[in-house]
Order: structure tokens, then sequence, then C-alpha cells
């Protein structure tokens, strides 16, 4: 990287990969704190390609174990690959948010302004 970047080939597209872009990430490689350091605690849904030849599907369970809150919930996509570009993974997406959003929502229908 004498240049300060590389070309990247992936799929029919090509993409920069800088310098700074490599300084940037390794500042923040979250994954290396271990059990329970990451500070989320709100519902968490990882959808993972099965197939994915660019993250193994290891890491969705690594990232569930640094993740403090209890409720992660993790999806392995059989035949997906790394975009999740299928109608199929589109809507298993679609699903999880719904998830996420139904069950966040409480409602005390005891008081007045409850709606």
């Amino acid at each position: 990287m004498s240049e300060g970047f590389r070309n990247i080939q992936w799929g029919d597209r090509v993409y920069p990969i800088t310098r700074s872009l490599i300084e940037d990430g390794r500042k923040n490689l979250i994954l290396r704190g271990g059990t329970q350091s990451i500070d989320i605690d709100c519902p968490v849904r990882l959808l993972h390609a099965m197939y994915d030849k660019e993250v193994p599907y290891s890491t969705p369970f690594r990232l569930a174990d640094a993740i403090k809150g209890r409720d992660v919930t993790i999806m392995i996509i059989k035949g997906g690959e790394h975009m999740l570009a299928r109608d199929e993974d589109v809507k298993k997406m679609h699903s999880a948010v719904e998830e996420v959003l139904e069950n966040a929502w409480e409602y005390d229908l005891t008081s007045p302004m409850s709606g």
C-alpha cells in the first residue's frame, strides 16, 4: 500500500481500500474485548449467510457473546451469500426488524396518557 490505497476486486466492482480506512478499522476492533465487552442492552438480531465468503459464519456467535444484553438472536441463512440480496433474505431481514419493533413498545393502558 505504498501509494496509500489498493483497489480490491469484489464481484464485478472495484473498491479502493485506503490506508486511513485500515488504520481507522484497527481502532475499532470490537470483538477483541471478550465476553460481554460491548455495552448494548437492547434487542439485537444478527442475520448471517452460511456461504458468506468474506465473513465466517462463526462471527455472529462471537459478536453475540460480546454483547452484554440477553435478547440476542442469531439467524444463519442457508444458501445466502455475503450481500443477503435474494428476495427471501430481504424478507428475513424485514421480519427481524418487525420482531424487534413489535416487542419494543410497551403500553401502560391504565394511564390516561397511553393513547
